[in-house]
């Protein structure tokens, strides 16, 4: 179920790439939580990353279930010339991180990720970081939606029968096996 919503969000996302091809959209990995990822993600801006923060699950029958998901996307951006040209930008093939989220609310604000499925909608929008690092004036900013899914506990898959195998006791209360037939139907 999630990954297969994260398949479609990063696929939607790829639209983006039309217009800006050297545009990074991958899933998070906590970046910026980390001194040595957080190099990687200035090296890869700028960059849409996506992560799934929540999901709350509500009872809707013996094995079905609605699951309320939130999703994040972590958006960055970055500039040698100010704090101010991450966010805005100075020309369009160096949009800056506003241009970056404004085309990703376009995008998903009333997307459907399979037909006939609930629609994403933009629920908190944050500025998660602007400042410097090393060189570079960094902008990221975090925007998350909310999505409606239905959930079914999945079946537990049956063993594939790979034989049968038939003991024969004579007289039948006799203890022992008298005769045995083994019957492999992997080859059949």
């Amino acid at each position: 179920m999630l990954g297969d919503l994260e398949d479609a969000i990063e696929a939607r996302l790829a639209e983006l790439k039309k217009q800006l091809p050297r545009l990074t959209i991958k899933t998070y990995g906590g970046e910026l939580s980390d001194p040595d990822l957080l190099v990687d993600l200035i090296k890869g801006t700028p960059s849409v990353m996506l992560t799934t923060p929540r999901v709350v699950f509500r009872r809707q029958g013996q094995r079905r279930y609605n699951a309320a998901v939130v999703f994040r996307l972590v958006i960055s951006s970055k500039s040698v010339r100010d704090e101010k040209a991450t966010r805005r930008g100075t020309v369009t093939a160096d949009p800056g991180s506003y241009w970056i989220w404004e085309s990703c609310m376009r995008l998903l604000t009333g997307w459907q990720h399979k037909p006939d499925g609930a629609r994403a909608s933009p629920t908190e929008f944050a500025n998660l970081v602007t400042g410097k690092f090393q060189s570079d004036h960094l902008s990221v900013l975090g925007q998350s939606f909310a999505i409606d899914l239905d959930w079914v506990i999945p079946e537990e898959p049956l063993p594939d029968l790979e034989g049968i195998d038939i003991s024969y006791h004579v007289p039948s209360d006799n203890p022992e096996t008298t005769a045995t037939d083994n019957i492999d139907l992997r080859n059949l």
